[in-house]
């Protein structure tokens, strides 16, 4: 049983990790696109570098945000069609939309791939670094995304049917 703790602990340590650089992604991409507003408006400065790696940032934070997604279930469904399905059903449904969304994500780091051996070997015009840093931010986010979609897939095979109920939450208790 404490092996079996000591995993779920590890997982949920593997989660924080990843959720914490996302936030902290965030929240540097925050920092720097108003230090860059207030520095080009109030003092007519502008570095191409920072814009730069703000445009990076930014990918790097979309693209980060992929797993947490799958992980957190935050990702697109029709609630209203989904919650009026049985339970078993809903399993079945999960299961087929996390393979669909592993065999888009398998396709799109294939393609990310390859297209950063092929365009990774430019120079950027900001930070003067190989587009490689840039570009590989798509297939590395996109793997970890693919990971992530795995460790849903096994939970949801594994889930009970019963953890795919629907409560209530609307019906409101009168004081």
């Amino acid at each position: 049983m404490s092996e079996q703790k000591g995993k779920k602990s590890l997982g949920e340590t593997i989660v924080s990790i990843y959720h914490a650089i996302g936030a902290v992604a965030m929240g540097l991409l925050a920092v720097m696109v108003i230090f860059t507003v207030i520095m080009r408006y109030c003092f007519s400065l502008n570095w191409k570098s920072v814009s730069e790696f703000n445009i990076t940032l930014f990918a790097f934070t979309t693209f980060w945000g992929l797993g947490l997604n799958i992980l957190k279930d935050e990702h697109v469904s029709i609630n209203m069609l989904y919650d009026k399905l049985p339970p078993l059903v809903r399993k079945v449904l999960k299961i087929i939309n996390l393979c669909i969304v592993l065999a888009v994500d398998v396709i799109f780091v294939k393609y990310a791939w390859d297209y950063t051996l092929k365009m990774g070997v430019q120079i950027s015009q900001g930070m003067e670094i190989p587009m490689y840093f840039m570009y590989g931010i798509m297939p590395v986010c996109g793997a970890i995304a693919a990971v992530c979609v795995v460790v849903k897939l096994v939970l949801s095979i594994k889930a009970p049917v019963s953890s795919y109920v629907v409560v209530d939450d609307t019906a409101k208790t009168e004081d």
